[in-house]
């Protein structure tokens, strides 16, 4: 039937009078009419009326009802639509050549509404069920076809039996096994069908599987109907009905001869291979094609320092753990690459082997894929050895040849020498601000000058002392590059051209120590074209792609410095040795400049390179890791600028001329100083003077006092009286880790001997 929400009735007759009858009745129920007067318009027009019943005249001309009946039903398409004769007629005769063309029901003439109406809706809906039944039926066949396709497709033999052992069924495996079509198989046995051996095999493990209604799945070798035998995966199982009876029995038979044969090549190239291994002087793990370790040899066992027993089927990535010596980064696992790759993978320097006691490793390795005679890789093999010793040796070699001079130095130097040029600094400003527009005032400039070379060759030498960090902060580069820049050549015939990124990134970094090596790279570059040229400076963000980068960096957010400039460039000669501690091509250089770089871009987690052709001029790249923050470190004019207010400062400090030179620094910003030998005095100053109602706005300690509490401990002290205390930390010791990170000790800044009035004013600011 069709979709429309009312029975379509259609009505063929040529006699307006038996029309107006039906319609006086049909019209009031819920039927849509259609009115034909002739069986040849009726032929014409039911393929575009579709009804779901004709009510048919039998007495028509040219064409009567029981001819277009038969006409009717006589084409597939509209057999099944069901045909009431109306006639005047009576007879059983009548009747008879009626239900012979093809109709269902009569209806006589005059019309008894009843009637008409009873036998309409009776036809209907004997019509619903009919087609119920046949789309139920085409369902089940469509099903039936599907399942066979289904289990046709499926290459393991599959048969079904019932109660009795007799088969139901089979797909097109079990047939090609056993020899018999399905139709020779459905009713019989296996006595019946099969072989003796082979059926009374079959017959006498299925029944017992009937009767325990259990399910059971082996391997077994087979004799196939054929004479050839095979090894099979055998499961069967009861199927149960909906009363939870076993109903019958499935098998389903899986021919596994070939993967046991696999397995037996596998296993015998394995045993080969963990002969070989064994006899190798080198740490040595096998893993399968899942990354699973299946052996260790006693070296390997030393280093990693798990047993090949607590090994078997871990994770390779779990017992051969390397990361990045420097950074600590996980290193990629060698296994996955190499069974990504199917090719040999070598380990990158500076790898370490983390062992199970967590304690690292130096070592240097390769993997590669084991394959078997097909040429399928069925594992890999890790062979790996430790080079702890010589890698240390030769780090060693070369710190003790670059850098021993220069940390004696720097650590001989760094408390001392710089208090000493702090106190003159100090007083040679507070000089020349007395001395106004004397003769004196050229002097005092000169020798201030001098003072802050040696203030600044005391840095140069102190970045290279071990345990300082730099004193970071959210960095633009874009400004600190520029200026650097502009200030190097300043006067000189050497023009610069900057490209900044929009979107540059910012960097946590020591701006004074980035801005050091701008202006050293570019003062080499400058001196190396005294009759002028160009530089250009771009600045980019980059994704750590390059795989010249170390392993720590790549992959990560950084930004990339690159200074190109139009010079002579670098022989090949001299390039291994540009950053070398004390190398230099120029008569009045000291060797620190480039060495310098490349300290501080190391102890800001960057990496600094170079690259030139003779005649072509030289191209350093740098690449710093960007901050993730959005924060921007921007100086406020309360920053740049004294405070308004004259503030109270306690100083303490152990040097008593330095003491009284802080002390005068302070009244020539406008402060009044408090002084204070040591942390002891500190503390009891700061109670004092907070008990007398006029507290201290500002506390500046130095960070060591020999035999006595330094600025760490008595910061402690002071935060414990109020946590609200500014504290300033003020050291010689520029490089000591608190400097660095200030703010994790309590202080809210801090400021590097030798500083000088500016330099004082700015930590105030800070502090506040």
């Amino acid at each position: 039937m069709s979709d429309r929400a009312k029975d379509l009735v259609l009505i063929v007759d040529d006699q307006p009078a038996s029309l107006k009858v039906l319609l006086s009745f049909l019209q009031e129920q819920d039927f849509e009419l259609r009115i034909l007067q002739s069986g040849r318009q009726t032929l014409e027009m039911i393929g575009q009326i579709q009804p779901d019943i004709i009510l048919l005249d039998v007495l028509m001309p040219d064409m009567d009802g029981l001819e277009t009946c038969r006409r009717i039903k006589a084409d597939p398409a509209w057999a099944e639509i069901p045909v009431i004769f109306m006639t005047a007629l009576h007879s059983a005769e009548d009747k008879v050549a009626g239900f012979a063309a093809g109709g269902v029901d009569y209806i006589t003439k005059p019309f008894q509404q009843d009637e008409v109406l009873a036998r309409i809706s009776t036809q209907l809906s004997l019509r619903r069920q009919t087609l119920r039944l046949k789309a139920a039926k085409e369902e089940l066949q469509c099903r039936q076809t599907m399942l066979e396709a289904l289990l046709d497709s499926i290459p393991d033999s599959i048969y079904f039996k019932d109660m009795s052992n007799r088969y139901l069924g089979c797909n097109r495996a079990f047939e090609q096994f056993s020899g018999r079509t399905a139709a020779e198989l459905v009713g019989r046995t296996d006595e019946e069908v099969l072989p003796p051996g082979l059926a009374a095999v079959f017959s006498r493990q299925d029944q017992a599987l009937l009767a325990a209604c259990a399910a059971e799945r082996r391997e077994e070798l087979l004799v196939r109907p054929d004479g050839g035998s095979a090894l099979f995966d055998v499961l069967k199982s009861p199927y149960i009905g909906e009363d939870g009876a076993p109903l019958g029995l499935i098998g389903i038979w899986r021919n596994i001869t070939g993967e046991k044969e696999a397995e037996r090549r596998a296993e015998a190239e394995r045993e080969r291979l963990a002969v070989t291994l064994h006899s190798i002087g080198d740490g040595v793990i096998a893993t399968d094609v899942a990354g699973r370790v299946s052996y260790l040899n006693k070296v390997a066992e030393q280093l990693t320092g798990w047993t090949a027993a607590e090994a078997a089927g871990k994770s390779s990535a779990e017992v051969f753990k390397i990361v990045h010596e420097e950074t600590g980064a996980a290193c990629a696992d060698p296994v996955r690459r190499v069974l990504e790759l199917g090719e040999l993978v070598l380990l990158e320097a500076q790898t370490a082997l983390i062992r199970r006691d967590s304690r690292p490793l130096s070592v240097a390795d390769s993997c590669a894929p084991v394959r078997d005679r097909e040429g399928r890789i069925i594992g890999t093999v890790i062979v790996f050895r430790d080079v702890t010793v010589e890698r240390r040796k030769t780090e060693e070699l070369i710190r003790v040849k670059k850098l021993e001079s220069l940390s004696l130095l720097a650590a001989g130097i760094a408390h001392d020498f710089n208090n000493i040029l702090f106190a003159i600094l100090g007083n040679i400003e507070l000089a020349a601000t007395l001395a106004g527009a004397s003769p004196a005032a050229p002097l005092l400039a000169d020798a201030r000058k001098a003072t802050e070379r040696a203030a600044k060759l005391t840095q140069q030498l102190l970045i290279f002392a071990k345990g300082g960090e730099p004193m970071k902060e959210i960095t633009s580069l874009a400004d600190l590059i520029r200026d650097s820049a502009e200030f190097v050549l300043h006067g000189s015939p050497v023009s610069c051209a900057f490209d900044f990124a929009e979107d540059l990134r910012l960097i946590n970094a020591d701006s004074g120590q980035i801005s050091q090596v701008i202006q050293n790279i570019i003062l080499n570059a400058r001196d190396a074209m005294p009759g002028g040229g160009s530089i250009r400076i771009a600045c980019a963000n980059a994704d750590g792609e390059e795989r010249s980068l170390p392993p720590g960096l790549r992959r990560r957010s950084l930004v990339r410095i690159t200074i190109q400039d139009s010079g002579p460039g670098i022989v090949p000669e001299i390039m291994d040795k540009i950053f070398d501690p004390y190398f230099t091509t120029k008569p009045e250089g000291n060797g620190l400049g480039l060495a310098i770089c490349h300290t501080v871009v190391k102890k800001h987690d960057g990496h600094i390179a170079v690259r030139s052709e003779p005649g072509q001029g030289a191209v350093f790249s740098i690449w710093l890791p960007a901050e993730a923050a959005a924060a921007q470190a921007v100086l406020t004019e309360e920053q740049e600028t004294a405070p308004p207010l004259p503030r109270r400062v306690l100083v303490m400090d152990d040097d008593e001329m330095l003491r009284k030179l802080v002390q005068a620094q302070l009244r020539a910003l406008g402060h009044e100083a408090v002084l204070a030998a040591d942390g002891e005095e500190a503390v009891r100053l700061f109670r004092q003077l907070r008990e007398e109602g006029r507290p201290a706005d500002f506390v500046i300690m130095d960070l060591t006092i020999p035999g006595g509490m330094g600025g760490k401990e008595t910061a402690r002290l002071l935060l414990a009286e109020d946590p609200d205390a500014r504290l300033i930390v003020a050291s010689g010791y520029s490089n000591d880790p608190v400097l660095a990170e200030y703010r994790n000790y309590g202080f809210r800044a801090a400021v590097a001997k030798p500083f000088n009035l500016q330099e004082l004013r700015q930590a105030i600011a800070a502090a506040l």
